[in-house]
């Protein structure tokens, strides 16, 4: 064997990094839906409007969609995407309105 072939069987090999990312972002969503169901809970019990936390769940989770689509040109990433971003300026309107 030589050298070259001997180190390439002895490495580890390394986890891909888009792989790493996207388990990452994955969690990170995990803990934003669950941190938001708590908020929303709260908010209703208090009888406190919710729009505003509608606007930054929906707006992380459209721009989430809209990156993997950037990537993966797959039309249910886009679709989701948009429908995100629309849902987010709705309930972004509606919190600025319900204080004008």
């Amino acid at each position: 064997m030589k050298d070259d072939e001997l180190s390439n069987v002895t490495s580890d090999p390394k986890p891909d990094q888009p792989v790493v990312m996207d388990k990452s972002q994955d969690y990170g969503l995990l803990g934003l839906a669950v941190i938001f169901v708590v908020l929303v809970v709260f908010n209703l019990f208090k009888g406190q409007p919710i729009a505003d936390l509608n606007a930054i769940f929906w707006g992380y989770l459209g721009m989430s969609y809209i990156s993997k689509y950037r990537h993966e040109k797959s039309t249910t990433n886009l679709v989701a995407g948009i429908c995100g971003l629309i849902a987010s300026l709705a309930s972004l309107a509606s919190y600025i309105l319900s204080f004008w």
